[in-house]
């Protein structure tokens, strides 16, 4: 089970919902990514342990180029000087 949480930026007004690691839903594995258009980051799935056929576009802007996101760093893909990190406050979604 994943938990979603939101993840905001100590340098602007940046945020994201998602797991901000690799982590695992019911359709898949996902990695965190920064989508290379829009700069936006959001979890991955990686590939579909029944076959499925995936989409792999950003919800954001539907671009399907993208880099990996380091986590460990926590760089903020948009003002690219903040570090993003959970926050206590905003959305948590256990998912599956």
């Amino acid at each position: 089970m994943a938990s979603l949480k939101t993840h905001n930026c100590n340098k602007c007004d940046y945020s994201f919902v998602g797991s901000g690691k690799p982590d695992a839903l019911m359709r898949g594995p996902t990695i965190p990514v920064v989508c290379l258009k829009c700069n936006e980051i959001y979890d991955r799935i990686i590939h579909s342990p029944i076959g499925e056929k995936l989409k792999g576009k950003c919800e954001e802007c539907g671009s399907k180029k993208y880099t990996e996101w380091d986590y460990e760093a926590k760089k903020c893909p948009q003002c690219k000087d903040g570090i993003i990190d959970e926050s206590d406050e905003g959305v948590l979604i256990m998912a599956d």
